[in-house]
């Protein structure tokens, strides 16, 4: 490691022996989150702000994202989970190093604070692309309880120093890696326990979306597109609706549509970079082309690149898009064809959106991790079992 990399990690290291208790540790990330949801707070609003001037969002989309990421995080959860999550004592890793993907802020902080909670030491690789969130998280935690403070250290250098980031590997018990599959697959450690790429939808069931409620869940709907501009595995692509026939899906279509031209007067559009907007041009044209040629296809975008929702009315498989507010919406004659759409991605699915009892219990019967109602797909709960839950059974499986 670099020079600041080893003082750094020494610092940790010292607070192996006498760690705090699960419940201290739980208490003083309680009192770090509470400042954190309020706007008010120095440090967030600070921090928010270099964000999107850096990421090129707005403050405002910013903001109500990290609301988001923040809520679930109560004192009550915490507490929980401190009962639950072993100790290094009695088998969970003393050191757990986590390296951080640059596309959310914040990301990955369900599993850092389950890591603290058990008891391990926990070094954080920022990416070079968002250093600002987990070093000012972590200097209010210190500031909060020093000894807390101790256990964790934020670390930055950039994808090329491959030395540094193999020392980080070849330090800690356990890796938790973030970013494209790609990525982790170059780390080449079974130390790595990798969060590759995921993405999430919605599955509407018809009955649920009668007049008097379809213009709330198309609002609701496009927040979950919205929030983190899309870039995430908890983001919204696909929007399934189940009836016989597609003009309930083509009329949700509308009012997402009308949903998403009203949202960006509040939480307008990020900058977009050049290799994303020309992947959101290809959607565009592809469903302007298939329109041409006579498939049921429908366009509706907003002005330069601000939004796009593309209507179809019999997929045949789950769409990923682009990310920048870009969303499909298609309907299902049937649950069976609903599953059948999703059976090639169906383990890289991390979150579906439902209305409707039906939808609900198919959702939760095929495992996708985190099943909620529209407008909450960016606040899973802390005991979120991503990506299957293979780090959260490491940390809480000694109990």
């Amino acid at each position: 490691m670099s020079a600041p990399s080893i003082a750094g990690a020494a610092q940790v290291h010292k607070a192996e022996s006498a760690g705090p208790s699960g419940e201290q540790m739980a208490e003083a990330l309680a009192r770090t989150f509470e400042l954190w949801r309020s706007r008010d707070y120095a440090r967030r609003r600070e921090a928010i702000a270099a964000i999107a001037q850096s990421a090129g969002y707005s403050v405002a989309t910013l903001e109500n994202s990290i609301d988001a990421l923040l809520k679930p995080f109560t004192g009550d959860a915490l507490k929980a989970m401190a009962g639950t999550a072993a100790r290094p004592t009695v088998g969970g890793p003393k050191t757990i190093g986590f390296i951080a993907a640059g596309n959310v802020a914040g990301a990955g902080i369900h599993e850092i604070a389950i890591a603290l909670i058990a008891g391990a030491r926990v070094l954080i690789k920022t990416a070079s692309a968002e250093p600002i969130f987990f070093a000012e998280f972590a200097r209010t935690l210190a500031e909060i309880d020093r000894e807390v403070g101790a256990r964790i250290e934020v670390l930055n250098w950039s994808r090329a120093r491959t030395d540094l980031t193999a020392a980080l590997i070849a330090k800690c018990e356990r890796v938790v890696a973030y970013g494209d599959d790609a990525t982790i697959e170059s780390l080449q450690s079974p130390k790595v326990i990798g969060f590759g790429c995921g993405a999430s939808g919605a599955l509407i069931e018809r009955g649920a979306i009668a007049p008097s409620r379809i213009d709330e869940v198309a609002d609701l709907l496009a927040r979950d597109i919205v929030l983190f501009e899309q870039l995430g595995c908890l983001s919204l692509h696909h929007v399934f609706v189940v009836s016989a026939e597609g003009a309930a899906a083509r009329e949700l279509a509308i009012r997402m549509s009308r949903a998403l031209e009203r949202i960006g007067e509040s939480m307008p559009p990020a900058r977009i970079p050049l290799r994303d907007a020309a992947e959101i041009r290809g959607v565009r044209e592809r469903a302007r082309w298939r329109a041409i040629a006579g498939e049921p296809v429908e366009l509706f975008e907003g002005r330069g690149l601000e939004w796009t929702v593309v209507f179809d009315p019999r997929p045949d498989s789950f769409m990923v898009s682009p990310g920048f507010r870009t969303v499909h919406v298609t309907g299902v004659r049937d649950l069976a064809e609903f599953r059948a759409c999703i059976a090639g991605v169906s383990g890289q699915i991390e979150a579906m959106a439902v209305v409707g009892e039906d939808c609900e219990i198919a959702a939760r019967a095929m495992g996708i991790p985190y099943v909620c109602a529209p407008g909450e797909m960016q606040s899973p709960p802390l005991d979120w079992r991503h990506a299957g839950g293979r780090f959260l059974d490491l940390m809480v499986g000694s109990r």
